[in-house]
């Protein structure tokens, strides 16, 4: 399928749910520490897909996958490339940090390979690779959350490579979506 039919598709898919949203008849409830939202199945969002839903589309997928609450995998995207959600049109994946990190969601290229024992990970991989960054994040954060089992020193170690709670780990811990979450 040609990139701009994709596009247009993915936005149509966009302005139904959104219209299905403010057509509700009466407000639902949302609970801070487990939200969802209305996604397009997998059979719309593929890589030609603008890199804001793939990324909504494979933070829910895989947060779900690994138990993650998904407000806190929306947090990580946050906290690492300020991820604001499906609709931020200008959302730019292919970030690197200083300390070279890569991807959306900022995976250090040793720490992807340790994720993945069974397979060659390369940065290029991890930069480029939407579906992989967000699924190697997703496993990251469920490894640890298995050694520590507290959310705040998951994060942090996250953050820096070391068990601790720091501000990162606040914020990530305490973030809301901005974005609207049925």
């Amino acid at each position: 399928m040609k990139p701009y039919i994709q596009i247009a598709i993915s936005m149509a898919v966009i302005f139904v749910c959104t219209a299905m949203m403010l057509n509700e008849d009466k407000p639902s409830e949302v609970n801070k520490k487990e939200t969802s939202m209305i996604m397009p199945p997998l059979s719309i969002v593929d890589k030609n897909s603008p890199p804001s839903i793939q990324m909504a589309y494979y933070i829910q997928k895989y947060a779900a996958e690994y138990d993650i609450p998904t407000n806190y995998a929306f947090g990580i995207a946050y906290a690492e490339t300020r991820y604001e959600g499906p609709y931020q049109w200008t959302y730019n994946p292919h970030q690197v940090s200083c300390a070279g990190a890569v991807g959306p969601m900022q995976i250090m290229p040793s720490t992807g390979q340790y994720n993945w024992k069974d397979r060659t990970v390369t940065r290029e991989m991890l930069l480029n690779d939407i579906e992989f960054n967000v699924h190697t994040s997703m496993k990251l954060l469920r490894k640890l959350y298995n050694i520590y089992g507290d959310w705040k020193t998951v994060f942090g170690c996250y953050n820096t490579g070391r068990p601790c709670v720091n501000d990162y780990a606040i914020r990530v811990y305490n973030f809301t979506p901005a974005f609207k979450i049925a």
